[in-house]
């Protein structure tokens, strides 16, 4: 690569999983955090899942996660832009992360011009035909009336079940029986349905320019395939089994293993 600025985008990280050596995860993390402040980087993009578990109160914030807090506060200081999105796992970020720490929430699907191409960004949950008990639970997660209810749980019981819920969450996937439910299916899955309709309504209102990149996460498996109406759509996978980052700078855009640091 060149010596234009990068642009980093990392998804399901899930902090505090079961299942891991959480210290190594976290570890891990912070040390692409520092990674990504070293080189100045313009923006790092944060996918959604970062957490296993997040809930905010007023008051209150997930016990853990010291380290990487701090390193992505270290980086907002330093001048780098940091994006984040909500993922199924902590979907009740509120204002902790932009008043705190500096970060900037978005909600997907986000479409912004970055080093000359546009970018079509998010977690990926949701988008495109989901069967009706995901859509539920989602409407249930982000309905406002039921996140007051939540509240209103004393945090060591509110955090209990969100943890639980998470762990419920991770064995069903690494279920060898129902995992392939969850997995990215490439040409087969509404994710690539939706962006290639997506693209194809952007390019109606945008003079026939349209997307060149789709990244999102949420199915904890990494894929890569040519959208029919233009662009890659790229899923970054799951750092509790190794993961991967994106790194786009002059106009090319690489994968790249979190375990390894080795070009994919």
């Amino acid at each position: 690569m060149a010596g234009g600025p990068k642009y980093y985008f990392v998804s399901d990280v899930h902090l505090g999983a079961a299942f891991c050596d959480n210290r190594e995860l976290e570890r891990r993390f912070v040390s692409f955090i520092d990674k990504v402040r070293e080189e100045k980087a313009a923006a790092l993009y944060l996918l959604g899942d970062i957490f296993d578990f997040w809930y905010e109160y007023r008051y209150v914030i997930p016990r853990g996660h010291t380290r990487a807090l701090g390193a992505l506060a270290r980086l907002c200081d330093s001048g780098t832009k940091v994006y984040f999105f909500r993922g199924n796992h902590d979907v009740w970020v509120y204002d902790y992360f932009e008043k705190e720490i500096g970060m900037t929430v978005l909600k997907q699907p986000h479409v912004r011009e970055i080093g000359g191409k546009m970018f079509c960004i998010g977690h990926g949950d949701g988008l495109g035909k989901t069967d009706r008990a995901f859509r539920f639970i989602r409407w249930a997660f982000y309905n406002r009336t039921l996140q007051v209810l939540f509240s209103s749980l004393h945090p060591r019981w509110a955090f209990g079940l969100g943890y639980a819920w998470a762990r419920h969450s991770r064995k069903v996937k690494n279920d060898p029986e129902r995992a392939y439910r969850y997995m990215f299916s490439g040409k087969r899955e509404p994710l690539y349905y939706y962006a290639d309709g997506f693209g194809s309504l952007y390019r109606v209102g945008h003079d026939d320019c349209g997307i060149d990149y789709y990244i999102f996460g949420h199915y904890h498996t990494p894929g890569r395939v040519t959208v029919p109406s233009g662009g890659e759509l790229i899923i970054l996978s799951c750092w509790v089994d190794g993961g991967d980052y994106a790194v786009y700078q002059d106009g090319q855009l690489e994968i790249i293993s979190a375990a390894r640091q080795d070009r994919i």
